[in-house]
């Protein structure tokens, strides 16, 4: 089993809610600074398995090992305190309160926080000192999602965990969410996205896993596998050859 600092080992996971299993032996290993897109159809087990690393589902075989130590069936706080973030689907932020208030809540659920790391948000998102003052719910759906991300990134962490970002979006608000993904991802930070827009995550990530059925059925490089190939995956789990299609840009 992997040791290695900041790597994410996970084994045969099995979880879900209550008798309800999603993840039926789910096998994932990402290395430090990767960007992974979880790729798959609806229902196939991706937000599950982001809640599951988090600490939010029930665990009930296998294992997920962070860092060289096993944190399945730790609480949320616990694997946050290990330097693991959630970004969840859909907007969490409080809309009646400014950037500054909604900042200040989140730094009361991460101990140590300090004012530097205030300022390291603002300088990941410099559109948020602009609009420090203003209130959450005024903000464009891409400055929330941006708000979003940075209340998760100030604890500085290791893993960023991100569900669904571009759900509501405009495809200018899509654009901008990404690059700072990857800005965030070029600062060191390991990022492990689930997204339904495919051809958007495919032009950042650098390796994409599939899940159906709660399982990887599959993983690689963009440049790998082609349009045809992942429906092909999603729909039936079969790799079909289309040699004659295109495959996906890497940047």
């Amino acid at each position: 089993m992997p040791d290695d600092a900041n790597v994410l080992a996970i084994e045969g996971l099995r979880a879900g809610y209550g008798a309800l299993e999603i993840l039926f032996g789910t096998d994932l290993l990402v290395a430090p600074g990767e960007f992974v897109a979880l790729m798959g159809p609806n229902g196939a087990g991706k937000s599950t398995l982001l809640k599951t690393i988090f600490g939010m589902t029930a665990v009930t075989g296998g294992s997920i090992v962070w860092n060289g130590e096993r944190i399945s069936g730790r609480k949320p706080r616990d694997i946050r305190r290990r330097g693991i973030a959630f970004v969840p689907q859909g907007r969490c932020n409080f809309p009646l309160m400014s950037v500054d208030e909604n900042l200040d809540m989140a730094s009361c659920t991460i101990p140590g926080t300090r004012r530097a790391d205030r300022d390291f948000v603002f300088d990941l998102f410099p559109i948020l000192r602009e609009r420090r003052r203003y209130p959450a719910g005024y903000l464009s759906g891409g400055e929330q999602q941006m708000l979003e991300m940075g209340m998760a990134m100030l604890q500085r962490p290791r893993l960023l965990l991100i569900d669904e970002p571009s759900v509501g979006l405009s495809p200018q608000a899509i654009h901008q969410v990404f690059a700072e993904m990857l800005r965030i991802n070029a600062e060191g930070c390991t990022v492990l996205l689930v997204e339904q827009n495919t051809r958007k995550a495919m032009e950042v990530a650098k390796r994409v896993a599939v899940l159906r059925l709660g399982q990887v059925i599959w993983t690689g490089p963009p440049s790998a596998i082609t349009h045809q190939q992942l429906g092909s995956l999603f729909m039936t789990g079969r790799l079909d050859m289309a040699p004659d299609d295109t495959v996906f840009p890497t940047v």
